[in-house]
Parts: structure tokens; sequence; C-alpha cells
């Protein structure tokens, strides 16, 4: 709840009691008690939400359920007190109905405006003088109220579309950022690293082919010692610490509860990447023990694996469906995320571990995910691979129950100064 859905709520309030005033007139009826209490509940209300203290409740939406049902109950208690029940006090009803179902839904909302436009219905039936002496009268405030649900519900059901696109383009904004950042990063690292590889090579060719009584040779070697040197400081300074490439990083969690973890990641997925209806549904087809490894490292490699397959359904005219297998093979569990996005293309599935080319052209990623998903798994001996076939892909995680040494690449082996696998 927030300043402006408090003012929101607050004018609402007051052409409630305007429009009691008003019919109210000539009568023996005065709106000061209902005026006074609204007055007092706004005044509270704006004490905790200008001061915070209703967004700092761990219960906050079950608080904003309950603010928006006493607005509910002022506007019935008002045309209670005025006996004006189907008047246009009734109207003040959809103000909270359609903030409930921005808040919690269409389906809240639509119950939020007609249950008190029929018990409103009920209560001239039961008072008035019944449907004998006007029988359209029931049937058209029972319409009436159906009709109320509509604009809640109608509110509810366009915020989830524009919930999305928004949540698009913001990561579609970060990501043009991040690569943008991480690219001019690269660049000014490759030229440092060329310059100096420039020098080593310059010094080294230099040594070769100088003999070694030449009096520039001691002079050389130590302006090779002095290169190589700089750029091992140069290499910590950009590259940061490196101890994330080694065996010696402890891990962030020595027990890992796999089932806990995946429905974790599931439910932030989804907030963040899912389209509208997509299906993201998660299975334990045989029973995994807590696994003893870095919880950082599979985390990040199922987050970035479930964005795939979420924005690839995004991609489609139909929202597709995601599914998370979990099972145990041998010394290993194996997390299996599918969906039908469409696949991967031919050309897709040469170049899907390369860095900063994504396999899907809509996707908001910097085209890391698969390929940084792999090392994070093969940082603690795990692995990662891919099938895509027919408009389905399938990304396979393998964790070992016990943390194992790194498997390192060929490709990775001389920078990470580690015998490669072949």
């Amino acid at each position: 709840m927030t300043p402006a859905l408090l003012t929101l709520r607050a004018v609402n309030l007051f052409l409630v009691l305007a429009a009691a005033f008003l019919g109210a007139r000539g009568k023996a009826v005065s709106v000061l008690l209902p005026a006074a209490a609204a007055a007092g509940v706004l005044a509270v209300e704006s004490a905790a939400v200008f001061t915070g203290r209703l967004k700092a409740l761990k219960l906050y939406r079950p608080a904003v359920a309950i603010v928006l049902a006493i607005d509910v109950l002022l506007v019935m208690w008002v045309a209670q007190w005025t006996r004006q029940w189907a008047g246009i006090i009734d109207l003040g009803v959809l103000v909270p109905a359609v903030l409930a179902a921005l808040e919690f839904g269409p389906a809240a909302g639509a119950l939020a405006a007609v249950v008190p436009a029929l018990f409103t219905a009920a209560l001239i039936a039961a008072l008035g003088p019944g449907p004998a002496a006007n029988p359209e009268l029931l049937p058209t405030l029972v319409v009436r109220g159906l009709l109320f649900a509509l604009v809640p519900a109608a509110a509810g059901l366009a915020l989830g579309p524009a919930r999305s696109r928004a949540a698009a383009a913001a990561r579609g904004t970060l990501a043009r950022l991040r690569a943008a950042q991480i690219g001019e990063f690269l660049s000014f690292a490759l030229f440092q690293l060329r310059d100096y590889a420039s020098s080593i090579s310059s010094l080294s060719e230099a040594l070769a082919l100088s003999p070694p009584d030449d009096p520039k040779h001691q002079e050389r070697v130590e302006r090779l010692r002095k290169a190589a040197a700089e750029l091992g400081f140069k290499l910590a300074r950009v590259l940061g610490d490196q101890t994330a490439l080694t065996t010696g990083r402890p891990p962030t969690q020595a027990s890992v509860d796999l089932v806990s973890l995946i429905n974790s990641c599931v439910n932030e997925s989804r907030e963040a990447f899912a389209p509208e209806g997509a299906r993201v549904s998660v299975l334990v087809t045989s029973a995994v023990p807590p696994i003893h490894s870095d919880r950082r490292s599979i985390e990040l490699a199922l987050l970035a694996v479930l964005q795939n397959s979420l924005e690839a359904c995004a991609s489609r005219a139909a929202a597709g469906g995601v599914s998370v297998l979990l099972r145990r093979e041998g010394g290993n569990a194996e997390i299996e995320v599918s969906d039908d996005g469409g696949g991967v293309s031919e050309t897709g599935k040469v170049t899907m571990f390369e860095p900063f080319l994504s396999a899907h052209g809509a996707s908001h990623g910097l085209g890391l995910g698969l390929s940084m998903s792999r090392r994070f798994l093969e940082r603690i001996g795990g692995g990662l691979r891919v099938k895509s076939k027919a408009g389905y892909t399938a990304v396979l995680l393998i964790v070992p129950l016990e943390r194992e040494l790194p498997k390192i690449r060929l490709e990775d082996s001389a920078w990470a100064g580690r015998r490669a696998e072949h």
C-alpha cells in the first residue's frame, strides 16, 4: 500500500460520504459518525503507510487484505446507516475491489465486489417490499452485482500481461547494460593482456637471439622478469579473486537439500521470467539425500537454465511449459529441465556454449547462461548436457552427491594451469 493508493482510497471514502450526505438530506439521518469512523481509519492507516511500518510487516499481504476489507465494510455501513443500499454509495466498493484485484488477482477482486452487491440484494429482499411487489427488483440487483465484479476482474486480468511486458522490458534494458559493461571490461582486459604479451614475446625473442655474454642480456632478463611480475599484478587487479577457479574455495553450504533448492529456484524464476500462463512443474522420481557441495554453484546454474527455458516459452505465440525432474543416478543427482519452447536450431547447437552467443534470438540474456552454468557445475565435479529435438529442449545438470575435484576443459586448461580432460 503506497501513499498514492492511500490517497485514492481517501478520496473514494470522501465521495462515498458526500453521496451519503446528499442522499440523506431531508431525512433524520446524520453521517457524522460514519465520517468520524472513516477519518479514524484513514488516520491510523496514514501513520502506518507514511512511516513505513505497514510495508515492514512480515504479514504484509494479510494486512493489506484487512485494510481493503475495512474499506468495503465502511462503504456497506454507510449504505446501511443512510438506507441507501442500491444507490450511488455502493459504487464505492469498486475502488477497494480493484485494489484487491491488483494485489491478489482477478478472482479476489471480483469476489470483493460481488459479495457486498449480492448481500445488498439479499438485504433489500429481506427488509424491503419484497420481490412480490416488484418482481424485477431482485434479478436486477443480482445482475448489477455480477456487473460490479467485471470491473475489478478486468483490472486484475490486465495487470498480468502489463507486468510481464514491464518485466521483459526491464530485463532487456538490464541485459543491454550488462552486455555493454562486460564488453567494455573485456576490451580493456584484453588490451592489457595483449600489451604485456607483446612485450614479453619481444623480450623472449631478444634473449633467445642474444648470446649470454651480451652486455644487454642481464638487462633484458630483468625487464622480462619485471614484465611478467606486472602482468601477474594486472591479472589480479583486472580479473579479481581467482579462488573461485580453484579447489581452495570453501563451499557456501556443506549440506544442500536439492528438493528445497529446486523449489526455491523455480519460484524465483517463475516470478522473474515466467510469461503469462507458463506452466512450471517439479517432479522427484527417486529419493535424493542431502548432498555435500557448493550450493551457490548449483543455484546459479539452475537459475540460468530455468531462465533460458522460460524465455524460450515466452517467445512462442502460445506459452509453453517447463518441467523440472530430479532423480539419482549412481553417485550423482541429476536435474533435468525440459521445455517445449521451440527447441534449438542446428546453428544454435554448434554455438550454444560459446560466450555472448544466445541460442534464442529473442532472448534478453547475455548469451552466458549455458556456458557459465557448465563452468559452475564442472567446478564442483559435475557437468551439463543439452539435447534438443522436434521443438523440445532438455538440459541435464549433473551434480555429484559429494563434491569432487573440478573438471577442466581442454580450451580452459592453459588458463587454469591444470591438466585438461580429454
